[in-house]
């Protein structure tokens, strides 16, 4: 043997027995200290939370009433017991859906790494242990790695294989089941009062318009052409704000600037500084510009703000339209159905989704269209590869440090600090590195957020999924197989020096890079003793969150050198928000490195089992008592995460994969094959089973029933209101000022001070007037954010619970699968379409329908047997001159009226309503029904509406001629029509005209060529005939506004059918594609 090899040799002895004494300690040391840590950590929470409220349980005085958490007493374990004792159920009502989703993924986690490291620290390391005592020698073993595979070989190595197998059914066991939980309580939040009762659950977002559809009335007649068969209650376009924004802003940051400068300098109340601060403007980095007056020009710039702002709204009243918009249903079903059905595709040149929150939307990226956002994908890209290049820097410092170890054989300095003090580099080696990377994660989110913004995301929680995988993809990539691969780099690199400074012979050097592969697993076997000390930290740093211990210190020393301004206290009062994209992220990686250390270094998962059970009750703790939701989305982050774990799982198989390589055979790998493809196999049958029933909301025939309907939106432009562009009616900042220092302001400012009292969330605060600005100035009392005004910039939407109505389910109701069956959903296919013919030859449902011939049901998906309540004939828009229906017609089966008696297969007219209830068969005051007609009436009504929910034909009533009377007498000895003539009845404008005014319809060209539906749209009959039961040239009731648009038809006329209503149809344009007027066959204008 050459000297060389000789003295590679010695080094690699050298290294490993230095390895065996410092890897050990290092965990050690570093598991003792986050212990201590943590320990103090617990007691400092313990201690200062019961006078410290403000900061451990804010959300005991900003939650609603019936959110609020449980009471906790004033001692110091108080805390323990709710927080252990509060079940799933009782969260999902005080702390929502997004919460309790993210403490399920750790409870999953915990759960199925206890039962991985169950399983492999009872099976693999009694096996790992006896084989190193069998046939590795004493002063190469090291206490940790003989509990790993580093020096298994042989027959030994199927154990870890099998094992692979086995884990591999445990992680899909713990997915399949939670999936399957989440979707019923996907399914109960859906159902909720919370969910049911917001506007933008049953609205639709409208992106990318085409300039022609800018308006209400072209968003309109956009929904109308797409032939969407359920009706909509309001649209509302954006309109432009140009500048807006960005003027409140700074107007916004100049308030908070010249708060700061002024709480700054008058710090000290009784002693004010000689000089008054200064800035530099125009400069860079405090370099060069022009040095002025902070106060003066502060001012300045905020009344110039203050003009700029009001001119800009004032000119705004009309202004041009933007290109999306917004569309309210009836129903939270209604709309998840036009989603889902509208999802993906470019229908009418135009993107549709599900309508978010408004406090969800980012504003500026709504107005995006696709070319740019691929602009800005592709340039976001480069510039985020960049910033992970740079990444890599800092991250190349960390794992030198943890390979410290390895650097000792050559460099003199290291090796004679660990020779000199062993246990202060054992202890360096162990906390450094680990508290390295963890610094060099707080950047990382921002700056991928920032990215995702710019690339077009158009909401917060959208940008929020984005940061999820990237990052989770990145510090997944970077700091576990990057940091390997760096780790095997710098022993590479080093010995490859000694070899070189040795004179070595080419030869002798490439026999030396054929053992690189034993050098590469060598390392990432080594490194988990790495992620043995990641671990403590992770928990300890989670009970650091739990104590606040830095938030408070920032908080001090900020109060101490610089003061606070009223602004920063009352904003620091209310509950901080949850940044859930970020912890997901990390607890994804412990995820990673746990699963894909679980078959080779089973201490790992046990670790990170211990971190992630901390982490759950610390932040079950958090999320009860101290942080809130910024917006509520029903845990959509769920199926994101889940995706990373599969993703871990597949890593777990190349890792064990290449494990089997290099220390056995190539060929041996094929083994991982099954449980490889197995994960894709898995991801197909979990998208198909839980996809669509954890994204939409499609309840039964039976629950759609008994669902609010709400059809107020246009009358009180709720829509507009909740959607309208937050700057045009954002209140802008006025400076805010302690009391104390009110008899300083003249000190700064000349001229008479108006002293007045304004409102400041609902309570009378004094006001000064000085200076060309308003200040408010706050006593101490006054400092905390007022209950009330929390709890309104926290609604999703008030305004729309009063225009619920409660339909109830009529003996009668149609087949469903009830309310509880949320784990059903059956795919109705393209059931805008498809079954119009079997519709029309058939009828509609099998109970109840008086359309024809009864229908198999399990023929008949459960998404098309619904149809809109009560009268709603198609879509409205947000103006009063787009409300405006045809008539529809009650049934009065009395036929009593003040003129006289009415045959009793008459109808009597009463107007079109929104929804179908007593009051709308009670329009005129002459006619006094008594209480059994009233209640005959109001049962006739449910009936009729609950078969207009089982209609299998969506957008129009039901026909309400004198032949198709629908009363539960009436059915029981009057055969139905035949399809034909029900059918017309329900879409000939002529045949319904007919059914309400009798037979002697007069010719259609009458009176000035007009016919006479065209005198009932104009809110006049022509003189003469008078429709029977109404007195001679009585107006029916009808809406106030404009003449109303022609009927609207969800469905074109089938193909080689000839139908009364083909006039209703889209006329051609002659290019292809349907213009979207429709022509009435009875109205020449």
């Amino acid at each position: 043997m050459s000297s060389t090899a000789q003295s590679i040799n010695q080094i690699a002895s050298e290294y490993n027995s230095k390895l065996n004494k410092v890897a050990p300690k290092a965990v050690g040391i570093q598991l003792a200290l986050m212990a201590l840590l943590g320990l103090a950590a617990i007691i400092s929470f313990s201690v200062l939370r019961p006078n410290n409220s403000v900061v451990y349980q804010p959300k005991v005085k900003y939650s609603e009433d019936e959110k609020q958490p449980p009471k906790l007493d004033k001692g110091l374990t108080s805390w323990v017991g709710p927080t252990f004792k509060t079940d799933e159920q009782q969260l999902l009502a005080t702390i929502g859906l997004d919460a309790v989703t993210y403490l399920r993924f750790l409870k999953m986690c915990r759960n199925a790494l206890l039962v991985t490291a169950a399983l492999t620290c009872a099976v693999l390391v009694p096996l790992d242990v006896v084989y190193n005592l069998r046939n590795v020698a004493s002063k190469n073993r090291n206490y940790l790695l003989i509990l790993t595979i580093s020096k298994v070989r042989g027959a030994w190595l199927w154990a870890h294989v099998t094992m692979t197998y086995v884990l591999t059914i445990v992680v899909f066991y713990f997915i399949w089941v939670n999936y399957d939980q989440m979707v019923k309580l996907r399914w109960q939040w859906f159902r909720s009062d919370e969910y049911q009762n917001t506007l933008h659950a049953r609205s639709i977002m409208v992106t990318q318009i085409q300039k022609r559809d800018q308006s209400d009335e072209g968003l309109f007649n956009l929904l109308r052409s797409l032939q969407i068969p359920y009706p909509t209650t309001a649209v509302h376009i954006g309109r432009k704000v140009g500048t807006l924004p960005e003027l409140i802003q700074r107007h916004n940051d100049a308030v908070r600037a010249l708060e700061g400068v002024l709480t700054s300098y008058f710090k000290n109340p009784s002693r004010v500084a000689t000089n008054r601060p200064t800035m530099r403007v125009g400069g860079w980095m405090s370099m060069g510009g022009k040095k002025v007056d902070s106060i003066d020009y502060l001012t300045q710039k905020i009344q110039r703000f203050d003009e700029r702002i009001e001119v800009t709204r004032q000119g705004m009243s009309g202004g041009k339209a933007e290109n999306y918009g917004f569309a309210s249903f009836e129903t939270v079903p209604y709309a998840h159905l036009v989603a889902k059905k509208l999802e993906g595709k470019k229908k009418g040149h135009a993107r549709w989704d599900l309508a978010p929150s408004p406090k969800d939307i980012i504003w500026d990226n709504l107005t995006m269209y696709d070319n740019a956002r691929r602009k800005n994908k592709f340039f976001g890209a480069i510039l985020l590869t960049v910033f992970c290049i740079f990444y890599l820097i800092p991250l190349a410092a960390a794992s030198l440090l943890a390979n410290l170890a390895s650097l000792t054989a050559y460099v003199k300095f290291i090796r004679d600090w660990q020779n000199k003090f062993p246990t202060l580099f054992a202890a360096f080696v162990g906390v450094v590195p680990s508290l390295l990377t963890a610094l060099l994660q707080l950047l990382l989110p921002m700056v991928i957020r920032a990215i995702a913004s710019m690339q077009g995301a158009t909401t917060h929680s959208g940008a929020d999924r984005v940061v999820t995988a990237r990052y989770s993809a990145f510090v997944i990539i970077s700091q576990f197989v990057i940091f390997t691969l760096l780790g095997v780099a710098v022993q590479i690199a080093m010995k490859l020096y000694v070899e070189i400074d040795a004179h070595s012979s080419a030869s002798e050097i490439w026999d030396y890079l054929k053992t690189v592969p034993d050098t590469l697993q060598n390392t990432y076997i080594i490194q988990s003793s790495y992620w043995l000390t990641v671990f403590p930290l992770r928990g300890a740093s989670a009970l650091f969150d739990l104590a606040q211990l830095i938030a408070l210190l920032y908080v001090w020393i900020r109060t101490r050198l610089f003061g606070r301004t009223p602004r920063e206290i009352r904003e620091w009062t209310k509950p901080p928000e949850f940044d859930y994209a970020v912890y997901y992220s990390n607890h994804l990686l412990m995820v990673a490195v746990a699963l894909v250390y679980a078959p080779i270094a089973p201490l790992v998962p046990l670790f990170a089992c211990f971190a992630f059970a901390v982490s759950y009750w610390v932040y079950k703790y958090q999320l009860m008592y101290v942080n809130t939701t910024r917006v509520e989305t029903g845990g959509r982050l769920w199926n994101v995460c889940i995706n990373r774990v599969l993703v871990c799982v597949v890593l777990m198989h190349a890792l064990m994969a290449v494990t089997m390589g290099l220390t056995s055979n190539w060929h041996h790998s094929i083994s991982i094959a099954p449980p490889f493809i197995s994960v894709f196999a898995f991801k197909f049958f979990l998208d198909r089973q839980f996809n669509d029933r954890f994204r939409w909301y499609v309840p039964s025939q039976t629950e759609l029933a008994e669902l609010r309907i709400h059809h107020a939106d246009a009358r009180k432009s709720r829509l507009e209101r909740r959607f309208g562009h937050p700057s045009m009616f954002e209140p802008l900042f006025t400076p805010m000022l302690h009391k104390k220092i009110q008899h300083l302001l003249p000190t700064i400012y000349h001229g008479r001070i108006d002293q007045t009292h304004g409102t400041l969330e609902g309570k009378k605060v004094e006001q000064n007037k000085i200076g060309g600005l308003t200040f408010d100035l706050l006593e101490e009392s006054q400092l905390a954010f007022d209950r009330n005004a929390y709890l309104h910039q926290r609604d999703e939407d008030a305004m729309t619970v009063s225009s619920a109505t409660q339909l109830r389910a009529s003996p009668g109701a149609g087949p469903g699968m009830g309310p509880g069956a949320a784990g059903r959903y059956v795919d109705g296919g393209d059931y805008f379409n498809a079954r119009r013919e079997q519709y029309l030859q058939h009828g509609a449902s099998k109970n109840g329908s008086p359309l024809g011939t009864p229908i198999d049901e399990m023929d008949l998906p459960s998404e098309l047997s619904r149809m809109p309540t009560g009268g709603t004939m198609g879509p409205n828009s947000s103006t009063d001159r787009l409300i405006q229906y045809p008539p529809s017609y009650a049934v009065n089966p009395f036929g009593s009226n003040s003129g006289g008696s009415m045959p009793p297969n008459m109808p009597r007219y009463a107007g079109h309503q929104p929804t179908s209830s007593v009051r709308s068969a009670t329009m005129y005051p002459s006619d006094a029904r008594g209480d059994h007609e009233e209640e005959h009436l109001h049962q006739q009504q449910q009936q009729q509406q609950q078969r207009r929910m089982s209609a299998m034909d969506f957008g129009l009533p039901l026909p309400s001629s004198p032949n198709a009377n629908y009363s539960a007498v009436a059915r029981s000895r009057t055969p139905s029509p035949g399809p034909d003539r029900a059918y017309r009845a329900a879409r000939d404008s002529r045949a319904s005209f007919e059914g309400a005014f009798g037979s002697n319809l007069p010719p259609r060209h009458v009176v000035g060529g007009q016919p006479p539906i065209y005198h009932m749209r104009q809110g006049s009959l022509p003189p003469g005939s008078a429709p029977m039961g109404l007195p001679m040239g009585a107006a029916p009731p009808r809406h106030v506004g404009a003449a109303t648009p022609p009927p609207f038809i969800p469905h074109p006329p089938m193909s080689n059918v000839p139908t009364p209503y083909a006039a209703y149809s889209p006329r051609s344009t002659g290019n292809g594609s349907p213009a979207r007027r429709y022509d009435d066959p009875f109205e020449h204008r």
